[in-house]
């Protein structure tokens, strides 16, 4: 019965501990699945990213760096009228020069204008006048000098010589009267000439003195602008152009070998970032599943064969103790209402 009894609690509770340890591992699973569900939704589109990335990568690789023109230098049309700018600025730069070369003594003669408008202009005006009045004067006394002396002091000899005496006195004081009105006649005439020249030296020095002013500042702004010099400035304008033409030529040329050197590992730090560093790589804490129906059902089975034989004895020990009993009988020594001949005794039940 002992044997019996212990066979039988294992079955029951193997069955038992194996039924609820399949409805355990159920939740665990569950809970597992929905946990990973946002990743496996994910995961073949993830696979083909990583697929899709490897071949573009592989075919960049293999396709390499473009190797093709990537500077547009000047077009010939630009190179014309650079070397007309150019053409324009060098003889821009040598009418410069002989500016410069022309108006270069424009300070000297500033200096010597000075000196002639600090000069005493009106003493060479009296100057030029007492030197040049004298031609001037006879000019003018002309008529008069020939009325002096063709007519009135031959008439004042043909008067003297009618009285018979041809060195009197009247004739004397006449002719001297003529002679003092000539002279008179012929010093304020001689003072009109004089003023005349020396209003005329005057305003003649003065206006050249201003011609040579106005001619030497002409000078002075003809030098200014041989030193602007705007054909060097044309030049380097032309230059500034070829310059930096060049200096874009070099530029290209740097970044293509740039380019060139780094275009592999641009592409793999582009797919790092963009593919591999994208990849989920972590989809939290994942618990697992320690239930095992297996091992519930063994724990069980092992459990419920010592519990059925303990529970094995005790219902033998119930049968057993009934029989010896029976075989006993029971005399009451007073009636008590009821009784049973056989009161047996159920091993402690």
């Amino acid at each position: 019965m002992s044997l019996f009894g212990s066979i039988a609690g294992s079955l029951v509770q193997g069955f038992m501990a194996n039924k609820a340890a399949k409805e355990q591992s159920k939740a665990n699973q569950a809970a597992i699945d929905a946990q990973m569900a946002p990743f496996n939704l994910a995961k073949p589109y993830i696979s083909d990213m990583y697929s899709g990335g490897t071949d573009a990568l592989n075919a960049s690789l293999d396709t390499g760096y473009y190797s093709g023109d990537t500077y547009a230098g000047l077009n010939p049309t630009q190179l014309d009228a650079l070397n007309s700018i150019e053409g324009t600025g060098r003889a821009g730069a040598a009418d410069a020069t002989n500016f410069m070369n022309r108006g270069r003594g424009f300070a000297t003669n500033y200096s010597d204008l000075y000196n002639r408008a600090s000069g005493d202009m009106l003493g060479n005006a009296i100057n030029y006048a007492s030197a040049n009045s004298e031609p001037l004067l006879r000019n003018a006394m002309r008529n008069d000098y020939r009325n002096l002396m063709e007519n009135q002091l031959p008439q004042t000899g043909l008067a003297a010589s009618g009285t018979g005496n041809t060195n009197s006195s009247r004739r004397g004081v006449r002719e001297a009267i003529l002679e003092r009105g000539y002279l008179d006649r012929q010093a304020d005439t001689s003072a009109s000439i004089q003023d005349d020249l020396i209003r005329r030296s005057m305003a003649a020095q003065q206006g050249q003195l201003d011609n040579m002013t106005g001619a030497n500042a002409n000078l002075a702004a003809l030098y200014g602008m041989g030193q602007t010099n705007a054909g060097a400035g044309e030049m380097m304008k032309a230059g500034e152009f070829r310059r930096a033409d060049n200096q874009g030529f070099m530029n290209d040329a740097r970044s293509n070998f740039d380019g060139s050197r780094d275009f592999a590992l641009d592409q793999y730090m582009r797919y790092n970032a963009g593919i591999l560093n994208n990849a989920p790589n972590s989809v939290g804490r994942i618990e697992t599943n320690p239930v095992s129906p297996m091992t519930a059902t063994m724990g069980g089975m092992t459990q419920g064969f010592g519990i059925g034989g303990e529970l094995g004895t005790k219902i033998g020990n119930f049968f057993t103790g009934a029989n010896s009993a029976a075989s006993t009988p029971y005399i009451p020594t007073a009636y008590t209402g009821s009784y049973n001949l056989y009161e047996p005794s159920f091993g402690g039940f």
